[in-house]
């Protein structure tokens, strides 16, 4: 199997748009799908206009009329219902290769994972979908499939309060004696292993993999932090049972803001990749990043 052109829906968002990015740097034909009444510009970038239901039919055709070789779902990881036409659309249109949208903080392939944060089971959803589809016989070969699982977005967590530290406000929420080593990756990383795996289609079929460019405890990182900084940083500790006991009842009744911390709690204390099967950065070829390095640059971003 071979892959030339790519397609990318949710070129704009956290993720999507240094996935983008990554691929226009790429030897790939790239293609952005973009909505009928989306707002959103992509300059000097070959743009497949869908319609905002994305009918299956409509989409299929036009993954086809491309030729199409791999679809990246970049959108909102619980928006099931939409991921699921575009893999019908990618089934129907010739695509050989789906990412869908499973990038991120916790392992929507582990069972306890699922039974914390309903966002994993919706990801699972989608992945179980995918396989059913993959013994399936069609015009031009079978569909195929690879979940990247990422661990929390390191630069993006450092200014949003995803990793429990308040930066600006010099706040470290320290979990369970903060010496959990758990996995992280920038942005640009994710980009990078995107196109590792696009480059390396037979390896990665219909599979689950795990990268990380930042393995680190919030201890080590916090280190860190004050050093970049040259400030102490108030430490308030936490115990992660007590906060999931508090926060889960509120996500559990549509909080989104509760949502967001049991994400970042149970992506410190359960995202550990290092030997979990299915650890693929040897398999891509992708070396962990320097973590006082990475840091200065978050930080400096912040200023």
């Amino acid at each position: 199997m071979s892959i030339q052109n790519v397609a990318i829906i949710g070129g704009t968002g956290t993720l999507g748009a240094p996935v983008l990015k990554a691929l226009q740097a790429s030897e790939f034909n790239v293609f952005v799908i973009n909505r009928l009444g989306s707002k959103s510009v992509y300059p000097r970038t070959q743009v497949i206009t869908v319609p905002d239901d994305l009918n299956v039919d409509e989409v299929a055709q036009a993954l086809r009329e491309k030729s199409i070789d791999a679809l990246i779902i970049a959108i909102a990881g619980g928006l099931v219902e939409s991921q699921r036409k575009l893999i019908d659309a990618a089934f129907n249109g010739g695509v050989k290769r789906v990412m869908p949208a499973d990038f991120g903080s916790c392992d929507s392939a582990d069972e306890k994972t699922n039974e914390v944060l309903p966002l994993m089971k919706g990801k699972k959803g989608v992945r179980d979908y995918l396989l059913s589809l993959q013994e399936k016989e069609r015009d031009g070969g079978k569909l195929t499939w690879t979940s990247l699982i990422t661990g929390h977005f390191f630069d993006y967590g450092l200014t949003t309060e995803l990793l429990k530290f308040d930066v600006k406000g010099r706040k470290a929420y320290i979990l369970d004696g903060g010496n959990i080593k758990f996995s992280n990756s920038t942005l640009a990383f994710i980009g990078k292993a995107v196109i590792k795996i696009l480059e390396k289609p037979a390896e990665t079929a219909n599979k689950v993999l795990y990268v990380h460019s930042i393995h680190v405890t919030q201890l080590e990182l916090l280190e860190s932090l004050e050093k970049a900084t040259g400030d102490k940083f108030e430490r308030i500790e936490q115990n992660s049972e007590e906060e999931l006991k508090v926060v889960r009842p509120k996500m559990l009744e549509g909080d989104h803001d509760a949502e967001e911390e049991v994400v970042a709690v149970w992506g410190v204390v359960a995202s550990d990749w290092k030997e979990r099967e299915g650890f693929a950065n040897t398999l891509l070829g992708l070396q962990e990043d320097d973590l006082d390095e990475t840091v200065r640059k978050a930080v400096a971003e912040l200023q």
